[in-house]
C-alpha cells in the first residue's frame, strides 16, 4: 500500500530507487577503499618482513630524511622545529626542542633504518616561552593502536565489523550470563566501525534528547508544595 498508493506511489518508489542507487554506490566506495586499505597493508607488512630476513642494500639520503620526518611527529609537539640533513646515513638533526622531549627525538631518530649515525645540533628548551617555533602544538604519545584513534581505517573498520558480528552471533547460542554483555558489547562495536565515529558523539544527541532528571524532580517538589498549600 506505501508504494502502490495511486496519489503518492511513484514519488515514493523513486525515492526508493534514489536511495538504492546511492546506498550501492556507497557500499562499493567503501569495499574499493578497505581492498585497497588491505593490499597496501599487506605490502608494507611483506616489506617489513622482508626488510628482516634480507639486510636492506644502500638508501638514498632523500629517503632516510623522510623517514625521520615520518617518526618525528609521534614524538615531539614541533615536528616543524627540527631541521633534519642526512648525508650517508650520517643524521644532523637541530633547531629548538623541549627539554623533555629530546630523548624521545633521539631514541626515534636512533630507530630509523638507514640512520648509521646522528649529529646532535638541538637546541634544548626548558620553557617554550620566547621561542616561537615551540609554541602551541598538542602532547604527542605515539603511535596509537587502531582501536584508541578517533577515525579507523577502512581495514580496521571490516575487521571490527566481522569481529562484533561474530561476537553478536556468539551471544544468542549462548545460554550464560554473560550473553547480554557479549551481544551488548558485539553491537556497541558493530555500531561504530559502520559509523566511524566514537561512542560518545553517537550517543550525545540522545543525551540532549534525554531532559535532565534534576528538572523533574524540581517539578515534582514544585507539585507537592502546591497541594501542600491548598491543603
Amino acid at each position: 500500500m506505501y508504494f502502490l498508493d495511486p496519489d503518492r506511489g511513484r514519488r515514493r518508489r523513486a525515492l526508493a530507487a534514489d536511495k538504492t542507487v546511492r546506498w550501492r554506490r556507497k557500499a562499493r566506495e567503501a569495499a574499493g577503499a578497505t581492498t585497497r586499505d588491505l593490499r597496501n597493508r599487506a605490502q608494507g607488512m611483506a616489506a617489513e618482513v622482508r626488510s628482516w630476513v634480507v639486510p636492506e642494500g644502500p638508501v638514498d639520503d632523500t629517503v632516510v630524511a623522510e623517514r625521520i620526518r615520518a617518526v618525528l611527529g609521534f614524538v615531539t609537539r614541533h615536528p616543524s622545529a627540527i631541521d633534519v640533513e642526512v648525508r650517508n646515513g650520517v643524521a644532523t638533526i637541530g633547531g629548538p626542542v623541549l627539554s623533555k622531549e629530546a630523548p624521545g627525538v633521539l631514541a626515534a631518530v636512533r630507530g630509523v633504518r638507514g640512520v648509521t649515525h646522528i649529529e646532535n645540533r638541538l637546541a634544548l628548551h626548558e620553557d617554550p616561552s620566547g621561542v616561537p617555533a615551540l609554541q602551541g602544538g598538542s602532547p604527542r604519545v605515539g603511535p596509537r593502536f587502531e582501536l584508541f584513534q578517533r577515525h579507523w581505517s577502512p581495514a580496521g573498520r571490516a575487521a571490527a565489523a566481522a569481529a562484533g558480528a561474530t561476537a553478536v552471533g556468539a551471544a544468542f547460542r549462548r545460554r550464560s550470563l554473560a550473553r547480554g554483555v557479549v551481544a551488548i558489547a558485539g553491537l556497541a562495536l558493530l555500531l561504530r566501525a559502520l559509523v566511524n565515529r566514537e561512542l560518545a558523539d553517537i550517543a550525545a544527541p540522545l543525551r540532549a534528547a534525554v531532559p535532565p532528571s534534576s528538572g523533574r524532580r524540581d517539578e515534582g517538589n514544585e507539585h507537592a508544595e502546591r497541594w501542600k498549600r491548598v491543603a
